[in-house]
């Protein structure tokens, strides 16, 4: 019988179990549903520009650079497990793979994209850090799949990687264990339509922060390009709340708003920053650490130090739009006894995270049930230890915990005879 396994989900925690797996010489074959590795990760921005803030992107997108070159384990990108069943004490599986219409000999130069002449364009990146790099063709917006038959991106190339041709593959696999490591995704900050997003200019998710920064270097508005002087970022939106988004914690929020808080103000020191938070929990890291961090963020007024970052115990009731690309935000203090009305030139929403869906085609045969929020359970007891779900897919986790679960949950070897 086989001792291959499949590991579904490219994230921080699909990379790191196949990682670990391979290291104790196992074959692996991931599937990945995008067109590149690192999950979540790879849409994030590095948090420290003088100094490491341990924010963990790095260390996903560099075992997404490592997993393409590792011996034993088949990456399967742009691809989804269309069915799975049980066969001979193991899993026989089938898996689609779509077309990218470019080759792994793609170099990143980008002249295809230059190149491209419909609006949006048709060909892309991946996005963010995502590895590994090869871009792709969307054929359905590519001007070569319809009348006019355009080919200006394979007249470009340098090296020849636009491949037309490239057809759709459905592959089978034979397993021995299968690994759910399918992950999370931002809540939806219009679901929380008061603040907002989606409506008002310049209200802008963390995740929208994170891409600009990874795109830009800093912050800018989305509206006009311009680098904001005044800057609202509040917790919590979509999470702890049964009306809107999510009910429970999302956990790590609170880390990574204030990791990119500090991101935001290294990046621009003309920027004023207002943190509204309900609670500041940072998990981990001591939150005295950012306290004493916003308190020393000061500039000089006529020769006065004036203070650069607000904590504000708060959370804003209304969002509204105002002259100029301004947003006023009507908020309470402590004790509801005042009400402020204060104007932003940028207002980012610190959004919650809640599991990737997963189909009853995959959960039914693997003996996965989920939970009221739709995290994965799987007891060893049930799955025979052939089946495991890990990492966020499981609840709410930053990247650093996630990273330890995998290492932990893929080295667990099967019960002897099943």
């Amino acid at each position: 019988m086989t001792t291959k396994v499949l590991v579904i989900g490219g994230g921080p925690a699909g990379l790191t179990a196949a990682e670990t797996l391979v290291s104790r010489k196992q074959e692996v074959v991931l599937v990945e549903k995008e067109d590149s590795l690192g999950g979540m990760a790879r849409e994030l921005a590095c948090k420290g520009i003088s100094e490491c803030r341990d924010c963990g992107v790095c260390y996903a997108i560099d075992r997404a650079d490592e997993a393409t070159r590792t011996p034993g384990l088949e990456v399967l990108l742009k691809s989804n497990v269309t069915s799975l069943e049980r066969v001979n004490g193991g899993f026989k599986v089938k898996i689609r793979s779509l077309p990218r219409y470019v080759t792994g000999d793609c170099i990143d130069c980008n002249k295809c994209v230059e190149a491209c002449p419909v609006d949006g364009k048709a060909i892309f990146a991946p996005t963010g850090s995502g590895r590994p790099r090869p871009y792709w063709i969307d054929r359905g917006k590519c001007l070569h799949f319809k009348k006019s038959k355009c080919e200006k991106c394979a007249q470009v190339c340098p090296t020849n990687a636009v491949d037309y041709e490239d057809r759709a593959k459905n592959v089978t696999r034979n397993v021995s264990r299968v690994i759910l490591a399918t992950g999370i995704e931002p809540t939806d900050a219009r679901e929380v339509p008061r603040l907002g997003y989606g409506t008002v200019p310049n209200v802008v998710s963390s995740v929208d922060v994170e891409r600009i920064l990874n795109d830009e270097g800093r912050v800018v508005r989305p509206l006009d390009g311009v680098a904001p002087k005044k800057v609202a970022m509040i917790q919590c939106v979509g999470s702890r709340s049964e009306k809107s988004g999510v009910e429970y914690c999302s956990k790590f929020c609170c880390k990574y708003g204030t990791k990119i808080a500090q991101l935001m103000m290294d990046g621009d020191p003309d920027m004023d920053l207002d943190f509204y938070f309900m609670d500041l929990r940072t998990l981990y890291e001591p939150q005295e650490d950012f306290k004493r961090w916003a308190k020393g963020m000061k500039r000089k007024v006529e020769k006065k130090k004036v203070p650069r970052v607000r904590l504000i115990r708060s959370m804003p009731s209304q969002a509204y739009p105002g002259e100029e690309g301004k947003i006023w935000l009507r908020s309470s203090g402590e004790t509801d006894s005042e009400v402020t009305e204060t104007p932003y030139d940028l207002v980012v929403l610190s959004v919650g995270m809640k599991p990737r869906a997963l189909p009853e085609s995959l959960t039914s045969p693997l003996g996965v049930t989920l939970d009221c929020h739709g995290f994965a359970r799987c007891e060893t007891s049930d799955c025979d230890q052939k089946v495991l779900a890990l990492g966020a897919a499981c609840g709410p986790m930053d990247i650093e915990e996630t990273v330890t679960n995998a290492i932990a949950a893929a080295a667990i070897p099967p019960k002897e005879g099943n």
